[in-house]
């Protein structure tokens, strides 16, 4: 199952386009594991420096789509000199195989991790047959 979650985009961590969406700076693809269990698969995505309501997770044609702002504010007083994590978005692909509820989708975030939870179809989930004596 996890297998067929599949991830879209290049193994690059900073892509240095520009997105329209980001309030300015690069989009960054976000390191993520993947769990799976028999009755859900989770994602595990770390997006240092997102506030929670920047966040924004979507579904369109089974395609898992996570982004969210980096903000790096300069302290009052003060202009940036040097900066190697710059203000950007994080964002991130994923095509969903017919297995996952798509409305099943649960999200929390916590400490600059997004974590996901996809819950797996009812035909999906393992099921155990009971054998009847004769």
């Amino acid at each position: 199952m996890a297998q067929e979650l599949k991830t879209t985009g290049g193994d690059v961590a900073r892509t240095g386009e520009r997105d329209e969406r980001a309030m300015s700076g690069p989009v960054y693809r976000p390191a993520t594991d993947i769990f799976e269990k028999d009755d859900a698969v989770t994602l595990v995505i770390d997006m240092p420096g997102v506030a929670p309501d920047t966040v924004d997770v979507s579904v369109e044609n089974r395609a898992l789509t996570v982004r969210g702002v980096i903000q790096a504010p300069v302290p009052e007083g003060y202009r940036r000199i040097y900066a190697e994590y710059a203000p950007g978005t994080f964002e991130r692909a994923f095509s969903l195989p017919d297995t996952i509820d798509a409305d099943g989708i649960e999200a929390s975030h916590r400490d600059g991790v997004l974590t996901l939870t996809l819950k797996k179809s009812e035909a999906a989930k393992p099921k155990q047959i009971k054998v009847k004596a004769a």
